[in-house]
């Protein structure tokens, strides 16, 4: 096999309609001249030389193609390098478990757990690709547990282009390097894919056991019997629930769905070890939270399919909590859902949410925009992921992740097919988030929060939308707070002719745009 292949749109060939669009049905690059599939580290740097040197700044990185905003695909895109052909998973005596970037979450799931009884505290989608999810500060349903990615991420192989009259060159920086090489790969973890150079590997000199059970709850409320209240109460349980100090190997996803949908969800995921006592001893733990949430309002066996991470629909049992083995959780939290139109927002929480925001969620969630109907607003809602645990015990300074203080994580989504339902979905989604922080600049600053409960968002649930709310530079301070100025540092040291950029890119410096 070549270190990588070139196909170009002059090509007879039937793939470059497909290589023009990515997982979100919004984002298509109609100017794409040449796509670069690389199956070698030193494809990628070869691909990366000859795409820079045709196509300047107008080149892309892709990885497992799920596109929340139209970074690669867009129409100043000309060439996109393509490390999904690299999908191995290993280990290496000197560097630990590698995984290529080109893999998913499901592909390294599999081969980590069924090889070496591991796992990577990751996503519950299968299909999202490591190359962008790992270096973003990616995290998941052990998570809480076990940390985010970049915690456990020791090394990467990266190849970057820091001078323009020098090739693109394949470096491995690691926790040992030293100088820029240290702070190149301080950025990996945590400051996002395709800022710097073009991983097409990680390395993790250790990973966390791989539980031997899981425990998975699923119960819902119907929106005919909430109030704002009651939904405050529901709430208020659910943050003390994800800053308790004891309960670590549980993660929750609470999925505040519209008002057309019927109802909300609760999904909770209990890890377990195989011993009867610690099932035993966890299924009543379980019990004795949804007894004191059913205390509240009442509660049903889910009616409608559970909207996933991403959209997924996943089905619920009849029975509130179900006893799995590890391996049929993660197949049964494990969707991406149809290749639709979305628009995504996030917020971490260090706290529970205040009555004023709970009343707004609770309006917002009923409205439906002009030309749109109830079943347009199905798949609409606020998602809200219990953090904290081993994530808070990280300083904020030691990943380019400084968020370390947050108990839940928020992820505001919208879903639909049909273009003409753009501005619509788009106009609910933003003023949706613009009335939750009304009081902190329309957004989740925490400068502006005198109550200390926002912290900024994260930046794999990219949104550009942030740029016309505070700008470039405000977006990207709401990501990354006080570690900003050394990404770019970083981004002077290794990208100065910001070859790999986009409109939330790292730039070269602030206060230019």
């Amino acid at each position: 096999m070549e270190p990588y292949v070139k196909i170009t749109a002059n090509d007879d060939v039937t793939q470059i309609p497909s290589f023009q669009q990515g997982f979100n049905r919004r984002w298509f690059a109609e100017n794409l001249q040449a796509i670069y599939l690389c199956y070698t580290g030193e494809g990628v740097a070869a691909a990366l030389e000859d795409a820079i040197s045709l196509y300047g700044r107008n080149v892309k990185i892709k990885g497992g193609g799920h596109c929340y905003e139209d970074f690669v695909y867009n129409a100043s895109t000309m060439a996109v390098i393509d490390v999904g052909p690299l999908g191995e998973v290993g280990y290496d005596e000197e560097k630990g478990y590698y995984l290529d970037a080109g893999g998913t979450n499901w592909s390294a799931f599999k081969v980590l757990f069924r090889d070496y009884g591991k796992v990577l505290p990751a996503g519950s989608c299968y299909s999202v690709g490591l190359g962008g999810h790992i270096c973003g500060g990616g995290y998941g349903l052990l998570s809480r547990l076990n940390g985010l990615t970049v915690d456990w991420l020791t090394g990467v192989d990266i190849a970057v282009k820091p001078d323009a009259t020098q090739p693109a060159k394949n470096v491995y920086v690691s926790m040992d390097s030293v100088g820029a090489e240290e702070n190149l790969f301080w950025a990996q973890r945590g400051g996002g894919g395709g800022n710097f150079g073009v991983i097409s590997r990680y390395y993790f000199k250790t990973l966390p056991d791989a539980p031997q059970r899981a425990l998975i709850t699923t119960v819902s409320w119907s929106w005919s019997d909430l109030t704002v209240d009651n939904l405050f109460a529901l709430l208020n349980a659910y943050a003390d629930f994800a800053s308790q100090p004891d309960n670590w190997n549980q993660f929750g996803l609470f999925k505040l769905n519209h008002s057309a949908n019927g109802e909300i969800q609760l999904v909770l995921q209990t890890a377990l070890q195989n011993t009867l006592t610690e099932r035993d001893l966890r299924e009543k733990a379980v019990q004795d939270f949804l007894d004191d949430l059913f205390k509240i309002c009442p509660h049903r066996i889910p009616q409608n399919p559970i909207l996933g991470f991403a959209g997924a629909h996943i089905h619920p049992s009849s029975a509130p909590t179900v006893d799995y083995t590890f391996y049929e959780a993660v197949q049964t939290l494990n969707g991406s859902g149809a290749n639709q139109r979305g628009k995504y927002k996030s917020a971490y929480m260090r706290k529970a949410f205040p009555y004023k925001q709970v009343a707004t969620l609770f309006e917002q969630l009923q409205i439906i925009p002009d030309g749109l109907t109830a079943d347009d607003m199905k798949q609409s809602l606020l998602q809200v992921d219990s953090y904290g645990g081993i994530i808070n015990q990280v300083p904020s300074d030691a990943t380019a992740i400084a968020q370390r203080s947050s108990i839940m994580k928020l992820q505001y989504q919208t879903y639909w097919t049909f273009e003409e339902n753009d501005p619509a979905h788009l106009e609910w989604i933003n003023g949706f988030y613009a009335a939750m922080y009304a009081d902190t600049g329309h957004v989740p600053n925490p400068d502006l929060d005198p109550t200390d409960n926002v912290d900024g968002c994260y930046y794999n649930y990219c949104d550009s939308h942030l740029n016309d709310v505070v700008g470039r530079d405000g977006a990207l301070r709401l990501y990354f707070l006080t570690n900003l100025e050394r990404l770019v540092d970083v981004k002077n040291q290794w990208d100065p002719n910001n070859y790999f950029n986009s409109r939330q890119s790292i730039p070269t410096s602030l206060g230019d745009c």
